[in-house]
Formats: C-alpha cells, structure tokens, sequence
C-alpha cells in the first residue's frame, strides 16, 4: 500500500514539473503596452500657432474652433470691431512673446531708418541744357496753330451715404435668462476633460424647432466646422455664446438679431448618424456645462 502510494505521489509531481510555467511577465508587458497605445490615441492634436482663413469662416467661429475668445484672438492680430477678416489671410493663435515682438520692431526700425530717397543725377558731369536742334523747314508754309482740346464736363456724383447699421441691444452678463432650446431628452452630457463633449447632445425628431435659448447676435452661420454639421453660434454678451450643431436646415443668417425662444433651425443629423442637436455655452472662449445656466 505505501508502494501504491508513492507512486502516485511520483506521477503527480512528475505532471507538476512538466507543465510550463505562466509567461506573468509578458502578460504584464503586452497590458501595459494597450494602455499606453489608448492613451495614446486620446491625446489631443497639438494647437497650430497660426490659422490660414477660408472662404466662410469669421472671427468668432475660428475663436471657436480652437477655444479662444475672439476678443482675444482679435487683439493678438491686432483687428478691430468689427472684426472683419478675409480669406487666405493668416491669423495667429498664439501671443508672440516680447523678445520677438521687440525683434520684429527693431527689425522693422532699421528697415525704415535705411530707405533714402536720392535726387535724380545726371549722366554726365556736362551741366548745360541739352537743346534739341529742329531740321530746317524749307516750306514757306505757315505752321498750322494745333486745334484746342475738346472740353469734357464731368459730373461729380454724390457718393452713397452709409447706411447706419442696426443697433444691437445685448442682455448684460447678469441679465440672462436661458431658455431650454430644444424637445427632447439629454443623450450625453457635457465633460470638460473629453473634447467630443463640449457640449450636451439632445435627442428629437428631424425638422422640430431649435430655438435661441437666449437674445442676442447670429455671429456664425454655417457648416465650415468639422463635426458640427451645420452650426449657428450666438452672441449674447461680451462673455457668452451659444451654439446648435447637427441642425437639418438654418433659418437665421451672420449679423441677424435673434430674440430669446425665436426659432432658428430644423433639428437634424447633419455631421452625425442620430437626429440631435449639440448644445454648447462658452463663456469667455471657454466650454462650460450648459446645465449649469439652463434646465430642461
């Protein structure tokens, strides 16, 4: 019986011994290697430091695309209101820094400084008139006095008066009163560390109202904006705007004054797969939760 026993003590241990040990270090290796190959691929792409303008963009909606305030962006590129900008032109996103802006400008002070204009000289050191003989005539023939040119009255036309432009009442910071723009349940929220969730995405029927959830001005009207379909972004102050995304077709144009709950687009899918519409708040160039200003 002990015979029969170490036997299968023998046999148990020999299976032991012949099965492979766990490769826990590869395992550990390959794991670390997904993580880091996700992480990856969340990485945000880097801000360019400059901006070649396209046909349809304007300040607000560059601003916008890049999470800067067009005030700011503005005054970087030095533009007044309001705010006119034109194509191929190239904006900078960045603030220069002081050593290079003083660079430039000494740069540009030597340049100027050297630019003298210099009289006319001579081609020669000869300082007497140069006379022109004429051929002698040897017509007896009166010259013919030229005949004075024909006189031509011009008109002068009144130039256009300019036409004044709209005044523009916006709703001061503390007076805005957000309105649930439109129909429908949340599908995701907004996350301030996730760049596909700006905003908040809300479901509904194609071709319902999208209404403006406050007064203010059309300062984008377009679908030059990747991922956002055909987009409206408004104006309200100096520090908010608002934004519909995804919308099937836009009633309101750029420089329009829209009032609070006036209808300004068709819900759609423009830019994605689901009828919804992308709400964003921005308050100075930043995203912040629309949540946090209006209730559904």
């Amino acid at each position: 019986m002990k015979m029969y026993c170490a036997i299968i003590v023998l046999l148990l241990l020999s299976a032991c011994a012949s099965r492979p040990p766990a490769h826990v270090d590869e395992i550990s290796i390959q794991r670390k290697n997904r993580q880091a190959q996700s992480l990856k691929h969340r990485k945000l792409p880097r801000k360019p430091n400059f901006y070649r303008v396209q046909k349809g963009d304007s300040l607000y909606s560059i601003g916008f695309r890049y999470n800067i305030d067009y005030r700011q962006l503005a005054a970087i590129n030095n533009i007044k209101p309001p705010y006119t900008i034109h194509p191929n032109q190239r904006l900078s996103l960045t603030q220069p820094s002081k050593t290079t802006s003083t660079t430039v400008a000494e740069s540009n002070k030597v340049k100027t400084s050297a630019i003298v204009i210099q009289p006319t000289m001579r081609a020669s050191n000869d300082t007497k008139p140069i006379t022109s003989k004429k051929p002698a005539t040897t017509s007896n023939k009166p010259e013919s006095k030229p005949k004075p040119p024909a006189t031509v009255t011009v008109t002068k036309q009144p130039s256009p008066k300019p036409q004044p432009k709209p005044v523009v009442n916006l709703p001061k910071t503390g007076d805005l009163n957000w309105l649930w723009p439109t129909q429908g349940k949340i599908r995701t929220t907004f996350s301030g560390s996730n760049p596909a969730r700006k905003g908040i995405s809300i479901r509904g029927q194609e071709g319902q109202d999208v209404k403006a959830a406050e007064a203010g001005v059309v300062v984008y009207s377009g679908d030059g904006l990747l991922g956002y379909g055909e987009l409206i972004i408004i104006k309200h102050n100096d520090s908010f705007l608002s934004a519909y995304g995804h919308n099937k077709k836009r009633h309101v144009k750029e420089g329009q004054q829209v009032k609070r709950g006036e209808v300004i687009a068709q819900l759609g899918s423009s830019g994605t797969n689901v009828d919804n519409l992308h709400f964003e708040i921005r308050k100075n160039g930043q995203p912040v939760n629309p949540l946090d200003y209006v209730k559904p």
